[in-house]
C-alpha cells in the first residue's frame, strides 16, 4: 500500500456505520479529507455514495486521488471536479485527483 499523502492529522478510521463497508483508508489534512485506495466490500449497493453524502457534512474539501473508474463516475455526478495538482512527499508528482469544495454562502 502506498504511504498517506496526509501527515498533519493522519490516517484515520472510518465512521462507525462504514467501517465494515470498506478497505483502504481516509486522512485528514486541515479542514478536509482524503479518501484515498479504498474498496466497497460489497459493490452496487451506494455505499460510496452514502460515504459521500455523510463526508460533504463534514469538511470543507473532499480529495479522491487516483479514482478507480467507478469511483470517478460517481463523484463526477455528486459534483466533483477533476484537477491535477503536485503531491509531496514521498511522491513529488502531479497526480490526478477529484476535487469537491464546500461552497462559501454569501453574507448579505
Amino acid at each position: 500500500m502506498r504511504k498517506p499523502l496526509f501527515k498533519e492529522k493522519g490516517v484515520i478510521p472510518f465512521p462507525k456505520h462504514f467501517e465494515n463497508k470498506f478497505n483502504g483508508y481516509l486522512g485528514e489534512k486541515d479542514e478536509g479529507i482524503f479518501i484515498s485506495y479504498i474498496q466497497s466490500k460489497e459493490k452496487g449497493k451506494g455505499n460510496f455514495s452514502k460515504l459521500l453524502r455523510y463526508l460533504k457534512g463534514k469538511y470543507k474539501w473532499i480529495r479522491i486521488p487516483t479514482p478507480s473508474n467507478t469511483m470517478r463516475l460517481i463523484a463526477l455526478n455528486k459534483g466533483f471536479k477533476e484537477k491535477k495538482e503536485f503531491f509531496p512527499e514521498p511522491f513529488n508528482e502531479m497526480g490526478e485527483v477529484l476535487l469537491w469544495e464546500k461552497v462559501q454562502e454569501r453574507i448579505r
